[in-house]
């Protein structure tokens, strides 16, 4: 079954980093990467910042409302996904775990095949 995994960041967690730890942190995303690419034939893939953020919701009115900004959360947001194929649930979330390196969450979601 295949798995969406968004990682979420927290506001102003990367800012309070040190020189130090932003390069020990890059250094293990490198590797996460590799990992990644390596065993899912997959690539992370990273979305801009919540300022750069469009919001379109449909209203109950049918008005469509377009808005700055994420739709949901103020602390936290998502900063991309990866997708992973695995027999079991455990395994996605085996996945998350390994990829989760800032404070913050990683949301394990399964994607539903659907044919139309």
């Amino acid at each position: 079954m295949k798995y969406l995994i968004t990682f979420n960041h927290t506001n102003g967690v990367w800012d309070q980093l040190t020189d130090e730890e932003r390069s020990q942190h890059t250094t293990w995303l490198m590797d996460f990467m590799a990992e990644l690419r390596e065993e899912q034939e997959q690539e992370l893939v990273f979305l801009g910042p919540p300022a750069n953020t469009k919001t379109v919701r449909k209203q109950s009115s049918g008005e469509i409302e377009i808005t700055d900004g994420p739709a949901f959360g103020d602390d936290e947001f998502v900063g991309g996904y990866y997708i992973v194929e695995v027999e079991t649930e455990e395994e996605a979330v085996d996945w998350a775990r390994r990829g989760r390196f800032l404070v913050g969450s990683n949301e394990v979601r399964p994607i539903l095949e659907m044919s139309l």
